[in-house]
């Protein structure tokens, strides 16, 4: 099942919902829209994550795409942008329509990025994807099919620059000892950038082949990620930055752009606040990708970090995520919802409002490692963890926020009150204490005020000197064992003010640690 029609706010994580205005903005990706209440919309935005667009759109539309009235389906094929409603095909409401749509929409998917190999040598094809792409490398797709795969179609406009596409028939296998198909390889030369020797040498082909058994099934989303990490390393080998393609799903800004022309200027990531929490992210459907960094004065690479945002956000308009930010040294009783806090920052968040989910970004805070990060969550491929209730933002002026240094000396004083108030109770417990326990105190001086083990009473802890007054009773003696009882309450009730009072210590000393480092970031 999945997804009736109208506005339903995260039930999807992958269908997205479309205004009248956004019908008018798509871009070259095929589309299957609904209008009105049509079941199945999440399996088939599941089934053709990176590949095909799958929204609902307003019931009242239905007639301007084809249809007759709702609920209906329409197919948009590849590169229909403003034509959308010229070029829409209608199918009916049901399964049987939206598989039609569904085929309809990936055969529209153009196979020109990708070259057919098999006649003659494939020389050509290496010199030029080893030569004239960002990451001097070539990516062979070995099947047993006539047509190249939609998957392998949409791959090849996502990443077209970054590395060149081939389409490989069985009798190339054994070549690259691949023993069965469907197999996918990456592969370079491996005298790239070495020495004058290694060079002269000529090329020698080395790669990665995907491997489902450890990057999952073959779907688009393992796929792109696989090829984002070896298109990244081989930046990094060959000295150059990491960035044009989008790793997995939506649009990349190779082909696709090209296609569907420039992309419109997004603006910047909104700051979420408790006034625009709801429009920025629970009511725009999908997940919200936010980036938690420290908005204080004193962060140094604040802008730098909004420009990666800025990134993403231009990367993914249109696509599943919605990106923001939050000050997360401001709005702390939200960060600390989700067990994180100022020594996390920055990092990201992708929640999922509809489902109360959510899952954190680890490694890097950079445009492709976070879109990867963001797109494994949308695709399904990343873990993530379960939340009562998305916390909500509270009214907060953040200008007036102490942070840092200055919040660690907010904690220290309200950490010295509340100690102040636990040692005064303490000693009031220890004079009545000791006046009740005089005389026994005074018995055990005229005993050499030694205990039994040979610690001077003066010696003692306050602790050990209330266990040392614990009485041995006979059988019978009902008068001291209800002393005894008495005392052993008394013990149990200055260990466990012992153990508070080390909690808070331990908190002071860790608070002073983070002052510390705190200044010296600041410095």
């Amino acid at each position: 099942g999945g997804g009736g029609g109208g506005g339903g706010g995260g039930a999807a994580t992958l269908v997205r919902d479309l205004s009248e205005l956004d019908l008018s903005s798509l871009g070259a990706e095929p589309h299957v829209l609904a209008f009105g209440d049509v079941d199945g919309l999440e399996a088939l935005a599941e089934a053709t994550y990176g590949q095909v667009v799958v929204g609902r759109a307003p019931a009242a539309l239905a007639a301007k795409y084809g249809g007759k009235e709702a609920p209906a389906v329409a197919m948009l094929p590849f590169g229909a942008a403003e034509k959308a409603a010229k070029k829409a095909v209608s199918f009916a409401a049901d399964a049987t329509g939206l598989d039609a749509a569904k085929k309809g929409a990936l055969a529209s998917l153009p196979d020109s990025f990708v070259d057919k190999l098999g006649q003659g040598s494939p020389d050509m094809f290496f010199s030029a994807a080893l030569t004239q792409t960002a990451a001097k490398a070539a990516c062979l797709l070995f099947s047993d099919k006539a047509e190249v795969p939609p998957i392998f179609r949409s791959l090849s406009m996502a990443f077209e620059g970054q590395m060149q596409f081939g389409f490989a028939p069985p009798a190339m296998m054994a070549q690259f000892n691949i023993d069965r198909a469907p197999a996918l390889l990456v592969l370079w030369n491996e005298n790239e950038g070495k020495d004058e020797q290694d060079a002269q040498a000529g090329m020698k082909l080395t790669g990665a082949r995907f491997m489902p058994q450890v990057h999952g099934k073959f779907s688009y989303g393992n796929i792109a990620a696989f090829v984002a990490s070896v298109v990244e390393q081989r930046l990094q080998m060959l000295g150059a930055h990491a960035g044009g393609a989008k790793p997995a799903g939506g649009e990349g800004e190779g082909g696709r752009r090209k296609a569907a022309g420039a992309g419109k200027d997004v603006g910047p990531p909104p700051e979420l606040s408790a006034a625009n929490f709801e429009a920025e992210c629970t009511q725009r459907g999908g997940l919200c990708a936010v980036g938690l960094l420290d908005g204080g004065p004193d962060n140094g690479n604040k802008e730098a970090q909004l420009a990666v945002l800025a990134k993403l956000r231009r990367r993914g308009a249109g696509g599943p995520l919605s990106y923001s930010w939050l000050d997360a040294t401001c709005h702390t009783d939200f960060v600390a919802a989700f067990g994180l806090g100022e020594t996390d920052l920055p990092t990201m968040l992708v929640l999922s409002p509809g489902k109360a989910r959510w899952a954190r970004s680890v490694g890097a805070f950079d445009a492709e490692t976070l879109g990867a990060f963001g797109n494994g969550v949308a695709a399904g491929r990343r873990a993530t963890e379960s939340i009562d209730a998305v916390p909500a933002l509270q009214e907060v002026d953040c200008a007036s926020v102490a942070r840092g240094a200055d919040a660690v000396a907010e904690d220290d004083a309200l950490g010295d009150e509340i100690m102040a108030e636990i040692l005064e109770e303490e000693r009031r417990e220890r004079e009545a204490r000791e006046a009740e326990a005089a005389a026994v105190a005074a018995a055990a001086a005229a005993g050499g005020g030694q205990d039994e083990g040979g610690v001077a009473k003066d010696e003692m802890s306050e602790l050990q000197r209330m266990e040392a007054e614990v009485e041995q009773c006979g059988v019978e003696d009902l008068l001291c064992k209800a002393r005894n009882e008495k005392q052993l309450k008394a013990i149990e009730k200055r260990r466990q003010l012992e153990e508070k009072l080390a909690k808070i210590a331990k908190k002071k000393k860790k608070a002073k640690a983070k002052a510390k480092k705190a200044a010296k970031k600041g410095a």
